[in-house]
């Protein structure tokens, strides 16, 4: 009985509970669809979000850049979204960084719709919507065998048979490495290949690495990976990264790489529940 089911303000829950001498004697749910053109718009509303825009109204509304395909962030594993934010990151950091990572968000809306000039713009305001929190970049330093803990422990946080053992959102998205695992398969023992620049993956080797800093970490964490050496937060934005990148580069090619391989399940996956009668799609 979930009570924020749906995404982008498509469905409400409704759970209704009957509460007698402090204990649930009796709960009713309902899954509301949002339609508009079944529902109104409240006017009172929209009034107070004019408002409240109308300061930032052009700059939300200037347009960063192009795209040439539709920016989603549906699939577990790879989407065009984080690619962006990836290829962003690469053209900036270049190739001294070993590997680049993006969290795994699944929050934002679609953006399909193409205008005049044949691509998809990419706002300011849209760039918010893909990243509500402009991070400072943060690079560091880990071993072969830190990336490999950490990402087993990535991958279970995603795809564990448990529910209570999932934690967060899609799988974590990176360049420079590739990976072929299996979503379901045994925990700690999901990864069957790991390479970096090519490479096979080296335990004993020092990689670079580069994320976004997450307000609240300790300092030599990165993107939930402990004990990096030498974090170092850079003097540029996630936000800056995307926009100048999409300067020079409009309209983006945001072909997905297909890095990380998975050997059973489909690469379009749009869930990481497996074992229900429920098609998602």
């Amino acid at each position: 009985k979930v009570v924020e089911p749906g995404a982008f303000g498509s469905f409400i829950g409704k759970l209704e509970l009957k509460i007698k001498d402090g204990k649930v004697i009796n709960d009713e749910y309902s899954f509301i669809e949002i339609n508009p053109k079944k529902l109104a718009e409240d006017k009172k509303i929209s009034a107070i979000i004019r408002e409240a825009e109308a300061p930032y109204k052009a700059e939300m509304n200037t347009i960063a850049g192009y795209s040439k395909q539709p920016l989603y962030r549906y699939f577990v594993i790879e989407n065009t979204i984080d690619t962006l934010i990836l290829n962003a990151l690469r053209f900036k950091l270049g190739k001294r960084i070993d590997v680049i990572l993006s969290n795994g968000f699944r929050f934002c809306p679609p953006h399909a719709t193409p205008d005049h000039t044949g691509n998809i713009p990419i706002t300011n305001g849209y760039i918010f919507d893909m990243l509500p929190i402009d991070s400072q970049v943060k690079t560091a330093k880990a071993t072969g065998k830190q990336i490999m803990t950490w990402l087993e422990k990535e991958l279970n946080n995603v795809f564990a048979a448990n529910a209570a053992e999932r934690f967060g959102g899609w799988m974590i998205k990176f360049n420079g490495m590739e990976i072929k695992f299996r979503a379901f398969g045994e925990n700690g023992k999901r990864v069957e290949e790991i390479k970096i620049n090519n490479i096979p993956l080296d335990p004993d080797k020092t990689y670079s690495i580069a994320a976004c800093e997450r307000d609240g970490d300790p300092e030599d964490m990165l993107c939930r990976m402990r004990n990096v050496k030498e974090p170092q937060l850079q003097s540029f934005t996630l936000h800056q990264c995307i926009k100048e990148f999409l300067s020079v580069n409009s309209p983006v090619d945001l072909t997905i790489s297909g890095n990380a391989k998975v050997l059973d399940a489909s690469p379009e996956l749009l869930t990481q529940v497996s074992g229900v009668d429920y098609e998602f799609r």
